[in-house]
């Protein structure tokens, strides 16, 4: 990169690396880089134009939704549209509801609420509706975990206390099937859920990922 960030938004589109703010705009090498993009093909990373009044220096989040990134940072969010390089504002509609960490799975971003319960957006209506059908076998998110996007499934990942004296972390994973019913509602099922690691107290979940083998 052309200037070295923190706490930024990145993702990937087409093969390329966008990574958004994590710095202070203070100069002209900070302005003009603010966001960037490398291409693995030239080997090079480029600047990505951006208006003076979007540029915040943390970013707490981040989300690709069908070729948009979006990038939330402590007051409102902005998305780039990396086709024609257009930025807008966050609408408040997403910026007041997304809390935590987030995954996309078939173009509706999800993350969990305030009482641990998930929820997707539909960036196309800008609406927040709850997940259902999980009442049953799912504890209560309230912080810690992670999600990723595993073949068009909804994983979940998340660490609680183990049974070992207080002296474990025991690391769960869940697999959920989400969909969308006639009447617009989003319904998902357990497919699979069980621990799959034991870690030494204290340790915790820094992020998640899906990698195609």
């Amino acid at each position: 990169m052309r200037v070295s960030r923190e706490f930024a938004a990145a993702g990937v589109v087409d093969g390329k690396i966008y990574v958004i703010g994590g710095c202070v705009p203070d100069n002209w090498s900070r302005s003009a880089n603010w966001a960037e993009v490398f291409d693995p093909v030239t080997n090079r990373w480029e600047g990505i134009p951006s208006p003076p009044e979007i540029r915040e220096k943390w970013m707490h989040a981040s989300a690709i939704v069908d070729g948009k990134i979006y990038a939330m940072a402590d007051r409102g969010g902005v998305s780039l549209d990396t086709r024609s390089g257009a930025w807008e504002s966050v609408g408040s509609e997403l910026d007041l509801g997304w809390r935590g960490r987030a995954c996309v799975v078939n173009g509706i971003l999800y993350c969990y609420n305030y009482l641990g319960k998930i929820k997707g957006f539909d960036v196309k209506k800008g609406l927040w509706k709850e997940l259902k059908g999980l009442d049953k076998g799912l504890p209560k998110f309230l912080c810690g975990a992670t999600m990723a996007d595993v073949g068009g499934k909804l994983v979940v990942v998340w660490e609680c206390q183990g049974n070992g004296k207080g002296k474990e972390m025991e690391v769960w994973c869940a697999e959920i099937d989400v969909n969308k019913n006639k009447d617009g509602e989003l319904w998902g099922e357990v497919c699979w859920l069980n621990k799959v690691l034991s870690v030494p107290k204290g340790s915790s979940i820094v992020h998640c990922s899906s990698v195609a083998l």
